[in-house]
């Protein structure tokens, strides 16, 4: 339990026994000293009485911070016997205003000024009433002004220690606050890594996987005519030629948006949109695919994301109907909705050859830029 809000029962630290046997024996030393001064003036010593009060003092001094209640109470009582004029202690008063002390550091505000006034009363009255001097005599008034010193001293202590407490719980609120965000801020930009990531992969497949189809095709074609056509061979080797050159220009692009070390302006080729599908559907037809390309509606303007998200997803359909398809055959439908952009892409399929052979990443990075732009697509 906190020592702000009730009584620290844990045995207390060797520096604060310390602490309480130094205060407990300065009490008691001043306290005979005053005694013996005393002693010789009227020629009498030191007694027992003197020295049990000396070391009842010290006990009190000692056990005050386990229970502090009780024993502010032991000492209020046995300073209100020491009062008595036959026979006058001075460690009793100094032990109870250390114990006074005590309960106004560890309890609450309320607590520590009721128990202030409760002792300046209890000794106040004791000694008014033994005391031959005037009920407003200095040695009468004396105790009141130290009760309040020792009240208004702890109850300081207090308030300090709960202003450290409380601030050092701001700055751990703090602190845990700013690993928090700290968190939060790791995993967005992982996050986001990983959305890049993926996001370049979808470019890199895209674009390798049209250009690398042209060249495979047109590779075979140049391998089979180089002998009884050269004219031929050399034509399907110029369109490898411009298709390699193509994935290598692309390939820089990307690379060179990736080595970006901000986000500063890229000096890169502008992204592709629905405005090039005409050499894209050209690049298809000089492959030998033939598409048969409908616009349906009134073609519009896109957003840059989605027109590029159509772009691509025209450009990996048209290279698996080439790669997958029979009759080199394709048909590609656009239809401007009121709201929306619809793409059709049909092509004849070979039936002798397993599903399960022609599916890939390509799939995969269409439905991903579908989703992306808040769009549906039925692959089949």
């Amino acid at each position: 339990m906190s020592r702000l809000s009730g009584i620290d029962r844990s045995w207390p630290a060797p520096r604060t026994v310390v602490v309480d046997a130094a205060i407990a024996a300065t009490v008691c030393a001043a306290a005979l000293l005053v005694e013996v001064l005393e002693a010789g003036d009227v020629g009498t010593g030191l007694d027992a009485v003197d020295v049990a009060t000396c070391a009842g003092a010290a006990a009190l001094i000692l056990l005050r911070r386990r229970a502090p209640l009780l024993v502010l109470m032991v000492a209020v009582i046995a300073a209100a016997w020491s009062l008595i004029p036959d026979d006058f202690q001075g460690a009793l008063p100094a032990a109870a205003m250390v114990a006074l002390y005590t309960v106004a550091s560890t309890f609450g505000r309320m607590t520590a000024w009721t128990a202030g006034a409760a002792t300046a009363t209890a000794l106040y009255v004791t000694a008014a009433i033994t005391s031959s001097d005037p009920w407003y005599g200095g040695d009468n008034l004396e105790l009141i002004a130290w009760t309040a010193v020792a009240t208004a001293a702890g109850d300081a202590v207090r308030s300090r220690r709960a202003y450290n407490l409380a601030r050092q719980e701001r700055a751990s609120a703090l602190e845990e606050r700013a690993e928090r965000a700290e968190h939060a801020l790791e995993e967005e930009a992982r996050r986001r890594v990983i959305e890049e990531r993926m996001r370049i992969a979808r470019e890199l497949h895209d674009v390798v996987a049209h250009h690398i189809a042209v060249i495979n095709v047109q590779a075979g074609v140049a391998a089979h005519l180089l002998r009884d056509n050269p004219t031929g061979a050399e034509e399907a080797l110029t369109h490898v030629r411009r298709g390699a050159a193509s994935v290598l220009d692309e390939l820089g692009s990307i690379l060179s948006v990736i080595r970006q070390p901000d986000e500063a302006t890229s000096a890169t080729d502008p992204l592709p949109t629905l405005d090039d599908l005409e050499h894209l559907i050209a690049d298809f037809a000089n492959v030998g695919l033939e598409i048969e390309w409908h616009t349906t509606g009134a073609p519009r303007p896109v957003a840059p994301a989605i027109g590029l998200a159509a772009y691509r997803i025209i450009q990996e359909s048209l290279t698996n109907a080439h790669r997958h398809g029979c009759h080199r055959r394709a048909t590609l439908r656009l239809t401007y909705e009121p709201d929306a952009l619809r793409i059709d892409i049909l092509n004849d399929i070979d039936t002798d050859r397993p599903v399960e052979a022609r599916r890939g990443h390509g799939t995969i990075g269409m439905r991903e830029r579908v989703a992306a732009t808040g769009g549906t697509i039925d692959i089949g």
